[in-house]
């Protein structure tokens, strides 16, 4: 559901210098969304909008990152550019988004999950090719299991989801992160690829990737990936005025995944089948505590999901649908918990499934386009306690998107209804949400020749309880309202092309209000706690990115930085020490900056 603002014509800001150098440049990271999603309007009139050019992605793309034409704020990394980055897997990779706060805990296997401008994790869908993944459980989704091994392009967009093949229930999330795989795409002939990384903690990753053209309408592909090692290392520790050397223990890891994708590509018409298997059993290193640096914890994953893709294009009619299956299995071992039984062992079984699809249809000449769609989501957990609650959820949304010369307004209404059902002994009890969320944005090029563009929007997102939050033992609280948050963004952007210079411009100011923050306060001691909805938030800041392209001859060089300021503050009780204080893991400043060096195709990186 990509679209962005109109760019100059090709006589804009230098006359002929404005050619197919800055084009390649601008193209590389948007114009396989583009070409997709607004194919119907560059037919119409392509002059107004993007001339077909030979795309090198290899030489143009170098740390491009952000996408300064999109109306909200929107990242793509290609299979290029995480390849200089230099990661291993998604959640590594986000590192480099400016706004965004990467938590990284667990040892060589450890849950990363990210938040922007202090939403919180729970506010960040993640979708895998066309496929929302659900975890009612925790609602947060750990992104350290998806390799960047086999995968074609990673985004992140915030606002509203900028992908084309984007289920329904996608446009409900304040932040989406979007997940394309090779293993997706004809290949036109055998492609094999092996992969290799170790690391000096003792860890190593391996894979295996293979497409096959079956035929010219049927492909076939299977990956499999696995990591495991000790993870230990030394650190050192103050003690009494010394250092004492340590080792890092209870770090080791075995995970291995194993996945199968089918496709099958017709006239006006796409349809994918894929089969992924995961394992994972991990110690967990927990703190080091003075005179015990050891810790004995342990957790075992397996998940096994099933999913469908079909893609139709009928006219001026586009049709995505989808279903899925999910089961998720954890065990959590600590032999050593100080409670009754002197130990913790706990195991839960989560089901997802459901299906949906979203209708595209083109309008007014070609000139805007409107959608609709919806989900129907199912989820139980199973945990061997008094609690095996189930949830029924519909998502729909209704949009639009409008070009007029040179603004363009996209809107949308998403509508979450959801029935939590659970059984205990011989009651039954049930709650049920029905929450209405609006979008709205607009983007506006003022200047015909010049390609600076303004952007502003506005959203209202929620996210539901969790299942912990919920019923979690003694702690969870069944009367719990969803977590509101309203976002407000306004910026602009701004590029340009001398003779060997290209260079790009974009800043973004944000106000972010929480409401019905919901947090875990202790009631009649340490270990009894509750969970409330008694928290508001006010986040306040700016995002400011920066990208120089510099070539003469076979010299080429890229520098990319990016800077952001949160001031996220604590509003909830004005009793509080914590009043008018910035939260916890929330910087005020944070950075990331990139230089490239290249000489014919060779090129060094820096990070």
């Amino acid at each position: 559901m990509t679209a962005h603002c109109p760019l100059p014509n090709k006589n804009a800001g230098g006359g002929g210098q404005l050619a197919i150098g800055q084009k390649l440049i601008q193209l590389s990271a948007l114009a396989s969304l583009w070409l997709f999603n607004f194919n119907s309007l560059a037919q119409k009139d392509s002059t107004r909008f993007i001339n077909p050019v030979v795309i090198n992605t290899e030489v143009d793309t170098i740390h491009r990152i952000s996408v300064i034409t999109s109306p909200v704020p929107h990242f793509i990394l290609d299979e290029v550019i995480l390849q200089k980055l230099g990661v291993t897997d998604v959640g590594s990779a986000f590192r480099f988004i400016p706004g965004v706060q990467l938590k990284d805990y667990g040892g060589i296997g450890g849950i990363k999950t990210v938040s922007f401008r202090s939403l919180g994790a729970n506010h960040t869908g993640v979708v895998l090719d066309g496929i929302k993944i659900p975890n009612v459980q925790s609602g947060a989704i750990n992104l350290s299991p998806f390799e960047i091994f086999g995968v074609s392009q990673i985004s992140f967009s915030s606002g509203q989801i900028e992908e084309y093949n984007a289920p329904a229930s996608a446009y409900l999330n304040a932040n989406s992160i979007s997940i394309q795989s090779k293993l997706t795409e004809k290949p036109d002939k055998l492609k094999i690829q092996l992969y290799s990384n170790l690391t000096s903690i003792s860890t190593f990753e391996e894979g295996f990737l293979v497409r096959v053209p079956v035929s010219k309408k049927v492909f076939f592909g299977v990956q499999g990936f696995t990591k495991f090692g000790d993870g230990d290392y030394q650190f050192k520790v103050e003690e009494s005025g010394s250092a004492t050397k340590l080792r890092r223990e209870n770090s080791s890891l075995f995970s291995y995944k194993l996945r199968a994708v089918t496709g099958v590509e017709l006239n006006n018409s796409k349809t994918i089948f894929s089969a992924t298997y995961y394992n994972n059993e991990q110690e967990l290193p927990g703190a080091m505590i003075l005179y015990n640096p050891s810790n004995d914890q342990k957790m075992w994953n397996e998940d096994w999901r099933f999913a469908i893709t079909h893609d139709q294009k009928i006219q001026n009619w586009k049709l995505n649908a989808n279903a899925f299956y999910q089961s998720s299995w954890m065990r959590y071992y600590d032999p050593d918990f100080l409670n009754l039984q002197g130990y913790i062992d706990n195991a839960y079984l989560q089901h997802n499934g459901g299906g949906g699809f979203i209708l595209k249809r083109s309008v007014l000449k070609n000139r805007a386009f409107v959608f609709g769609g919806s989900d129907l989501i199912f989820s139980d957990l199973k945990s061997g306690s008094d609690f095996n609650p189930n949830r029924m959820e519909n998502n729909s949304v209704v949009g639009a998107h409008l070009l007029i010369g040179k603004l363009l307004l996209e809107s949308n209404v998403t509508l979450q209804a959801v029935r939590d059902r659970i059984e205990v002994s011989d009651s039954i009890t049930e709650k049920n949400f029905l929450e209405a969320s609006p979008f709205v944005s607009l983007c506006w090029m003022p200047f015909k020749n010049k390609p600076l563009r303004f952007r502003a929007f506005y959203k209202r997102a929620f996210t539901l309880p969790t299942f912990n939050d919920l019923y979690y033992n003694l702690i969870g609280n069944t009367n719990l309202k969803p977590e509101k948050a309203h976002q407000f963004n306004a910026g602009f952007s701004f590029s340009g092309l001398t003779k060997k210079v290209y260079y790009e411009f974009s800043v973004d100011a944000f106000y972010n209000l929480i409401d019905d923050k919901i947090i875990a306060i202790p009631t009649k001691d340490l270990f009894n706690w509750s969970m409330q909805n008694i928290g508001k938030l006010n986040v306040y800041g700016y995002d400011v990115g920066l990208l120089l392209n510099y070539s003469t001859g076979d010299w080429k060089m890229t520098a990319n930085g990016s800077y952001s300021y949160n001031l996220s503050l604590d509003v909830t009780n004005p009793e509080s020490s914590t009043y008018q204080k910035q939260i916890p893991y929330t910087p005020f400043h944070s950075g990331t900056a990139g230089l490239a060096v290249g000489y014919k195709k060779t090129s060094l990186n820096v990070n």
